[in-house]
């Protein structure tokens, strides 16, 4: 045997040597670390498999009661609850971390807008979330509504446009931009306003706004020459 290859045998037995040395001295450490790892793990499992799922359930036999409520048109014991059921308030607060509590704050802002209570709308409609594109622009449109109501046209504008944007079809996004359209004008910012009606008959031309623009247009290209 070379002397070349004894040495690659000898370093290699010292780097093993050194390697147990370290697991055997450090073996507490190691086994802490990986019981952290199963404990956090089992923990992330029990949690969804026997408290948010089975809260998620229970949240959403509450809400059946509620729901039809609002259907009805029941707004106010839709809101607070009716014979002992719990209302839209109560659920979206106890059960926040669902997707049942998060569809109650939507429910509630309609229920505080139709009832003419614009601010406590749009508290609640400000705290539903939701990544698509026909439920959330629909809620920001109506914030925007509320702002409107508020007498914030600069919110309300950039309301509107946000719906339009994230919706992206014709069956919101038009009326979206008319109503950003109408706030731009009362804020005399015609300019804008023109683009948001122009933005109907260029992009959303089979739309049924896009028929019934031209007289906006029209309106707006005369404020703009005087």
């Amino acid at each position: 045997m070379s002397k070349k290859t004894n040495q690659q045998e000898n370093a290699m037995e010292e780097i093993a040597s050194k390697s147990e040395r370290f697991v055997e001295k450090n073996v507490s450490k190691i086994l802490t670390v990986v019981l952290i790892i199963i404990v956090l793990v089992a923990g992330i499992f029990a949690y969804f498999q026997f408290v948010k799922k089975p809260k998620a359930q229970k949240a959403l036999s509450e809400s059946y009661v509620a729901e039809d409520l609002f259907i009805n048109g029941e707004d106010s014991a839709a809101l607070y609850g009716q014979n002992g059921h719990k209302g839209l308030l109560a659920i979206a607060k106890e059960y926040s971390s669902t997707e049942t509590g998060n569809l109650s704050h939507a429910y509630a802002g309609i229920c505080f807008y139709d009832m003419g209570k614009y601010q406590e709308a749009l508290e609640e409609l400000k705290k539903f979330s939701a990544d698509e594109s026909v439920v959330a622009p629909s809620i920001e449109r109506l914030i925007g509504d509320c702002y409107v109501q508020l007498k914030k046209p600069e919110e309300a504008v950039k309301a509107f446009e946000k719906a339009a944007k994230d919706a992206d079809n014709d069956a919101i996004s038009p009326l979206c931009l008319v109503k950003a359209g109408h706030v731009y004008e009362t804020l005399k910012q015609y300019d804008k306003a023109l683009n948001c009606y122009k933005q109907i008959k260029d992009k959303y031309y089979t739309a049924p706004e896009a028929e019934t623009v031209d007289a906006d247009i029209m309106r707006v290209e005369a404020q703009i020459k005087k």
